[in-house]
């Protein structure tokens, strides 16, 4: 990917930490691999200068997060949550990331009748808090971005719209520290307009 990258120009690449590495059966085979995978990527900046724009933790795709991730009521997928953006974070910051991108894909409900939006949003905004606070642990110089979208996989995610997202930030006091990552189709999911 790295020749094809240099060869159209593109000055950055971004990832997915499960789209680098095998996620493996265990939190211990997931970290040895990405951990691999960041060797080989490091390596690749190097020899092709393309730098990384941002990294990000796949906290969806896995059937584990069907019920959320950061909001899962289970304290084993929460943490395995956890790992993983804390993980692909400190990635992000070795391989010299100019931002990391939360996406709560399956951050949000498909119906009212066994969800507790109090909980769950209060559980989502320590999460973010966690997460903010291991960025200054680290010393992350990068930014910290949410990716708004209104639904896909979940009916009614808590990132809905740009607006959504900063009154959550707002109410977490949150909203110096992370910023937005918008994308045209998300936002016409929402059914506004880019600039909306």
């Amino acid at each position: 990917a790295f020749e094809f990258f240099h060869k159209l120009h593109v000055p950055f690449y971004c990832f997915h930490d499960v789209d680098v590495s095998p996620e493996g059966a265990s939190l211990k085979e997931y970290i040895n691999n990405f951990a691999q995978m960041v060797d080989v990527l490091a390596a690749k900046q190097e020899e092709s200068g393309v730098k990384l724009l941002w990294g990000t933790a796949n906290c969806f795709t896995n059937p584990r997060y069907g019920a959320g991730a950061a909001t899962n009521p289970d304290p084993e997928v929460f943490s395995w949550a956890a790992t993983q953006v804390v993980t692909a974070m400190e990635a992000t910051h070795k391989l010299g990331g100019e931002n990391y991108v939360l996406w709560g894909g399956r951050e949000g409900y498909e119906t009212l009748l066994n969800t507790d939006l109090r909980q769950e949003r209060e559980q989502l905004g320590r999460f973010m808090q966690m997460v903010v606070e291991h960025k200054h642990k680290i010393g992350f110089q990068g930014t910290l971005l949410i990716e708004p979208k209104p639904q896909e996989p979940t009916k009614h995610q808590y990132d809905y719209d740009a607006a959504t997202v900063y009154g959550f930030l707002k109410q977490f006091g949150l909203e110096k520290e992370i910023k937005l990552n918008i994308e045209a189709n998300h936002a016409t999911l929402a059914g506004h307009s880019f600039h909306h």
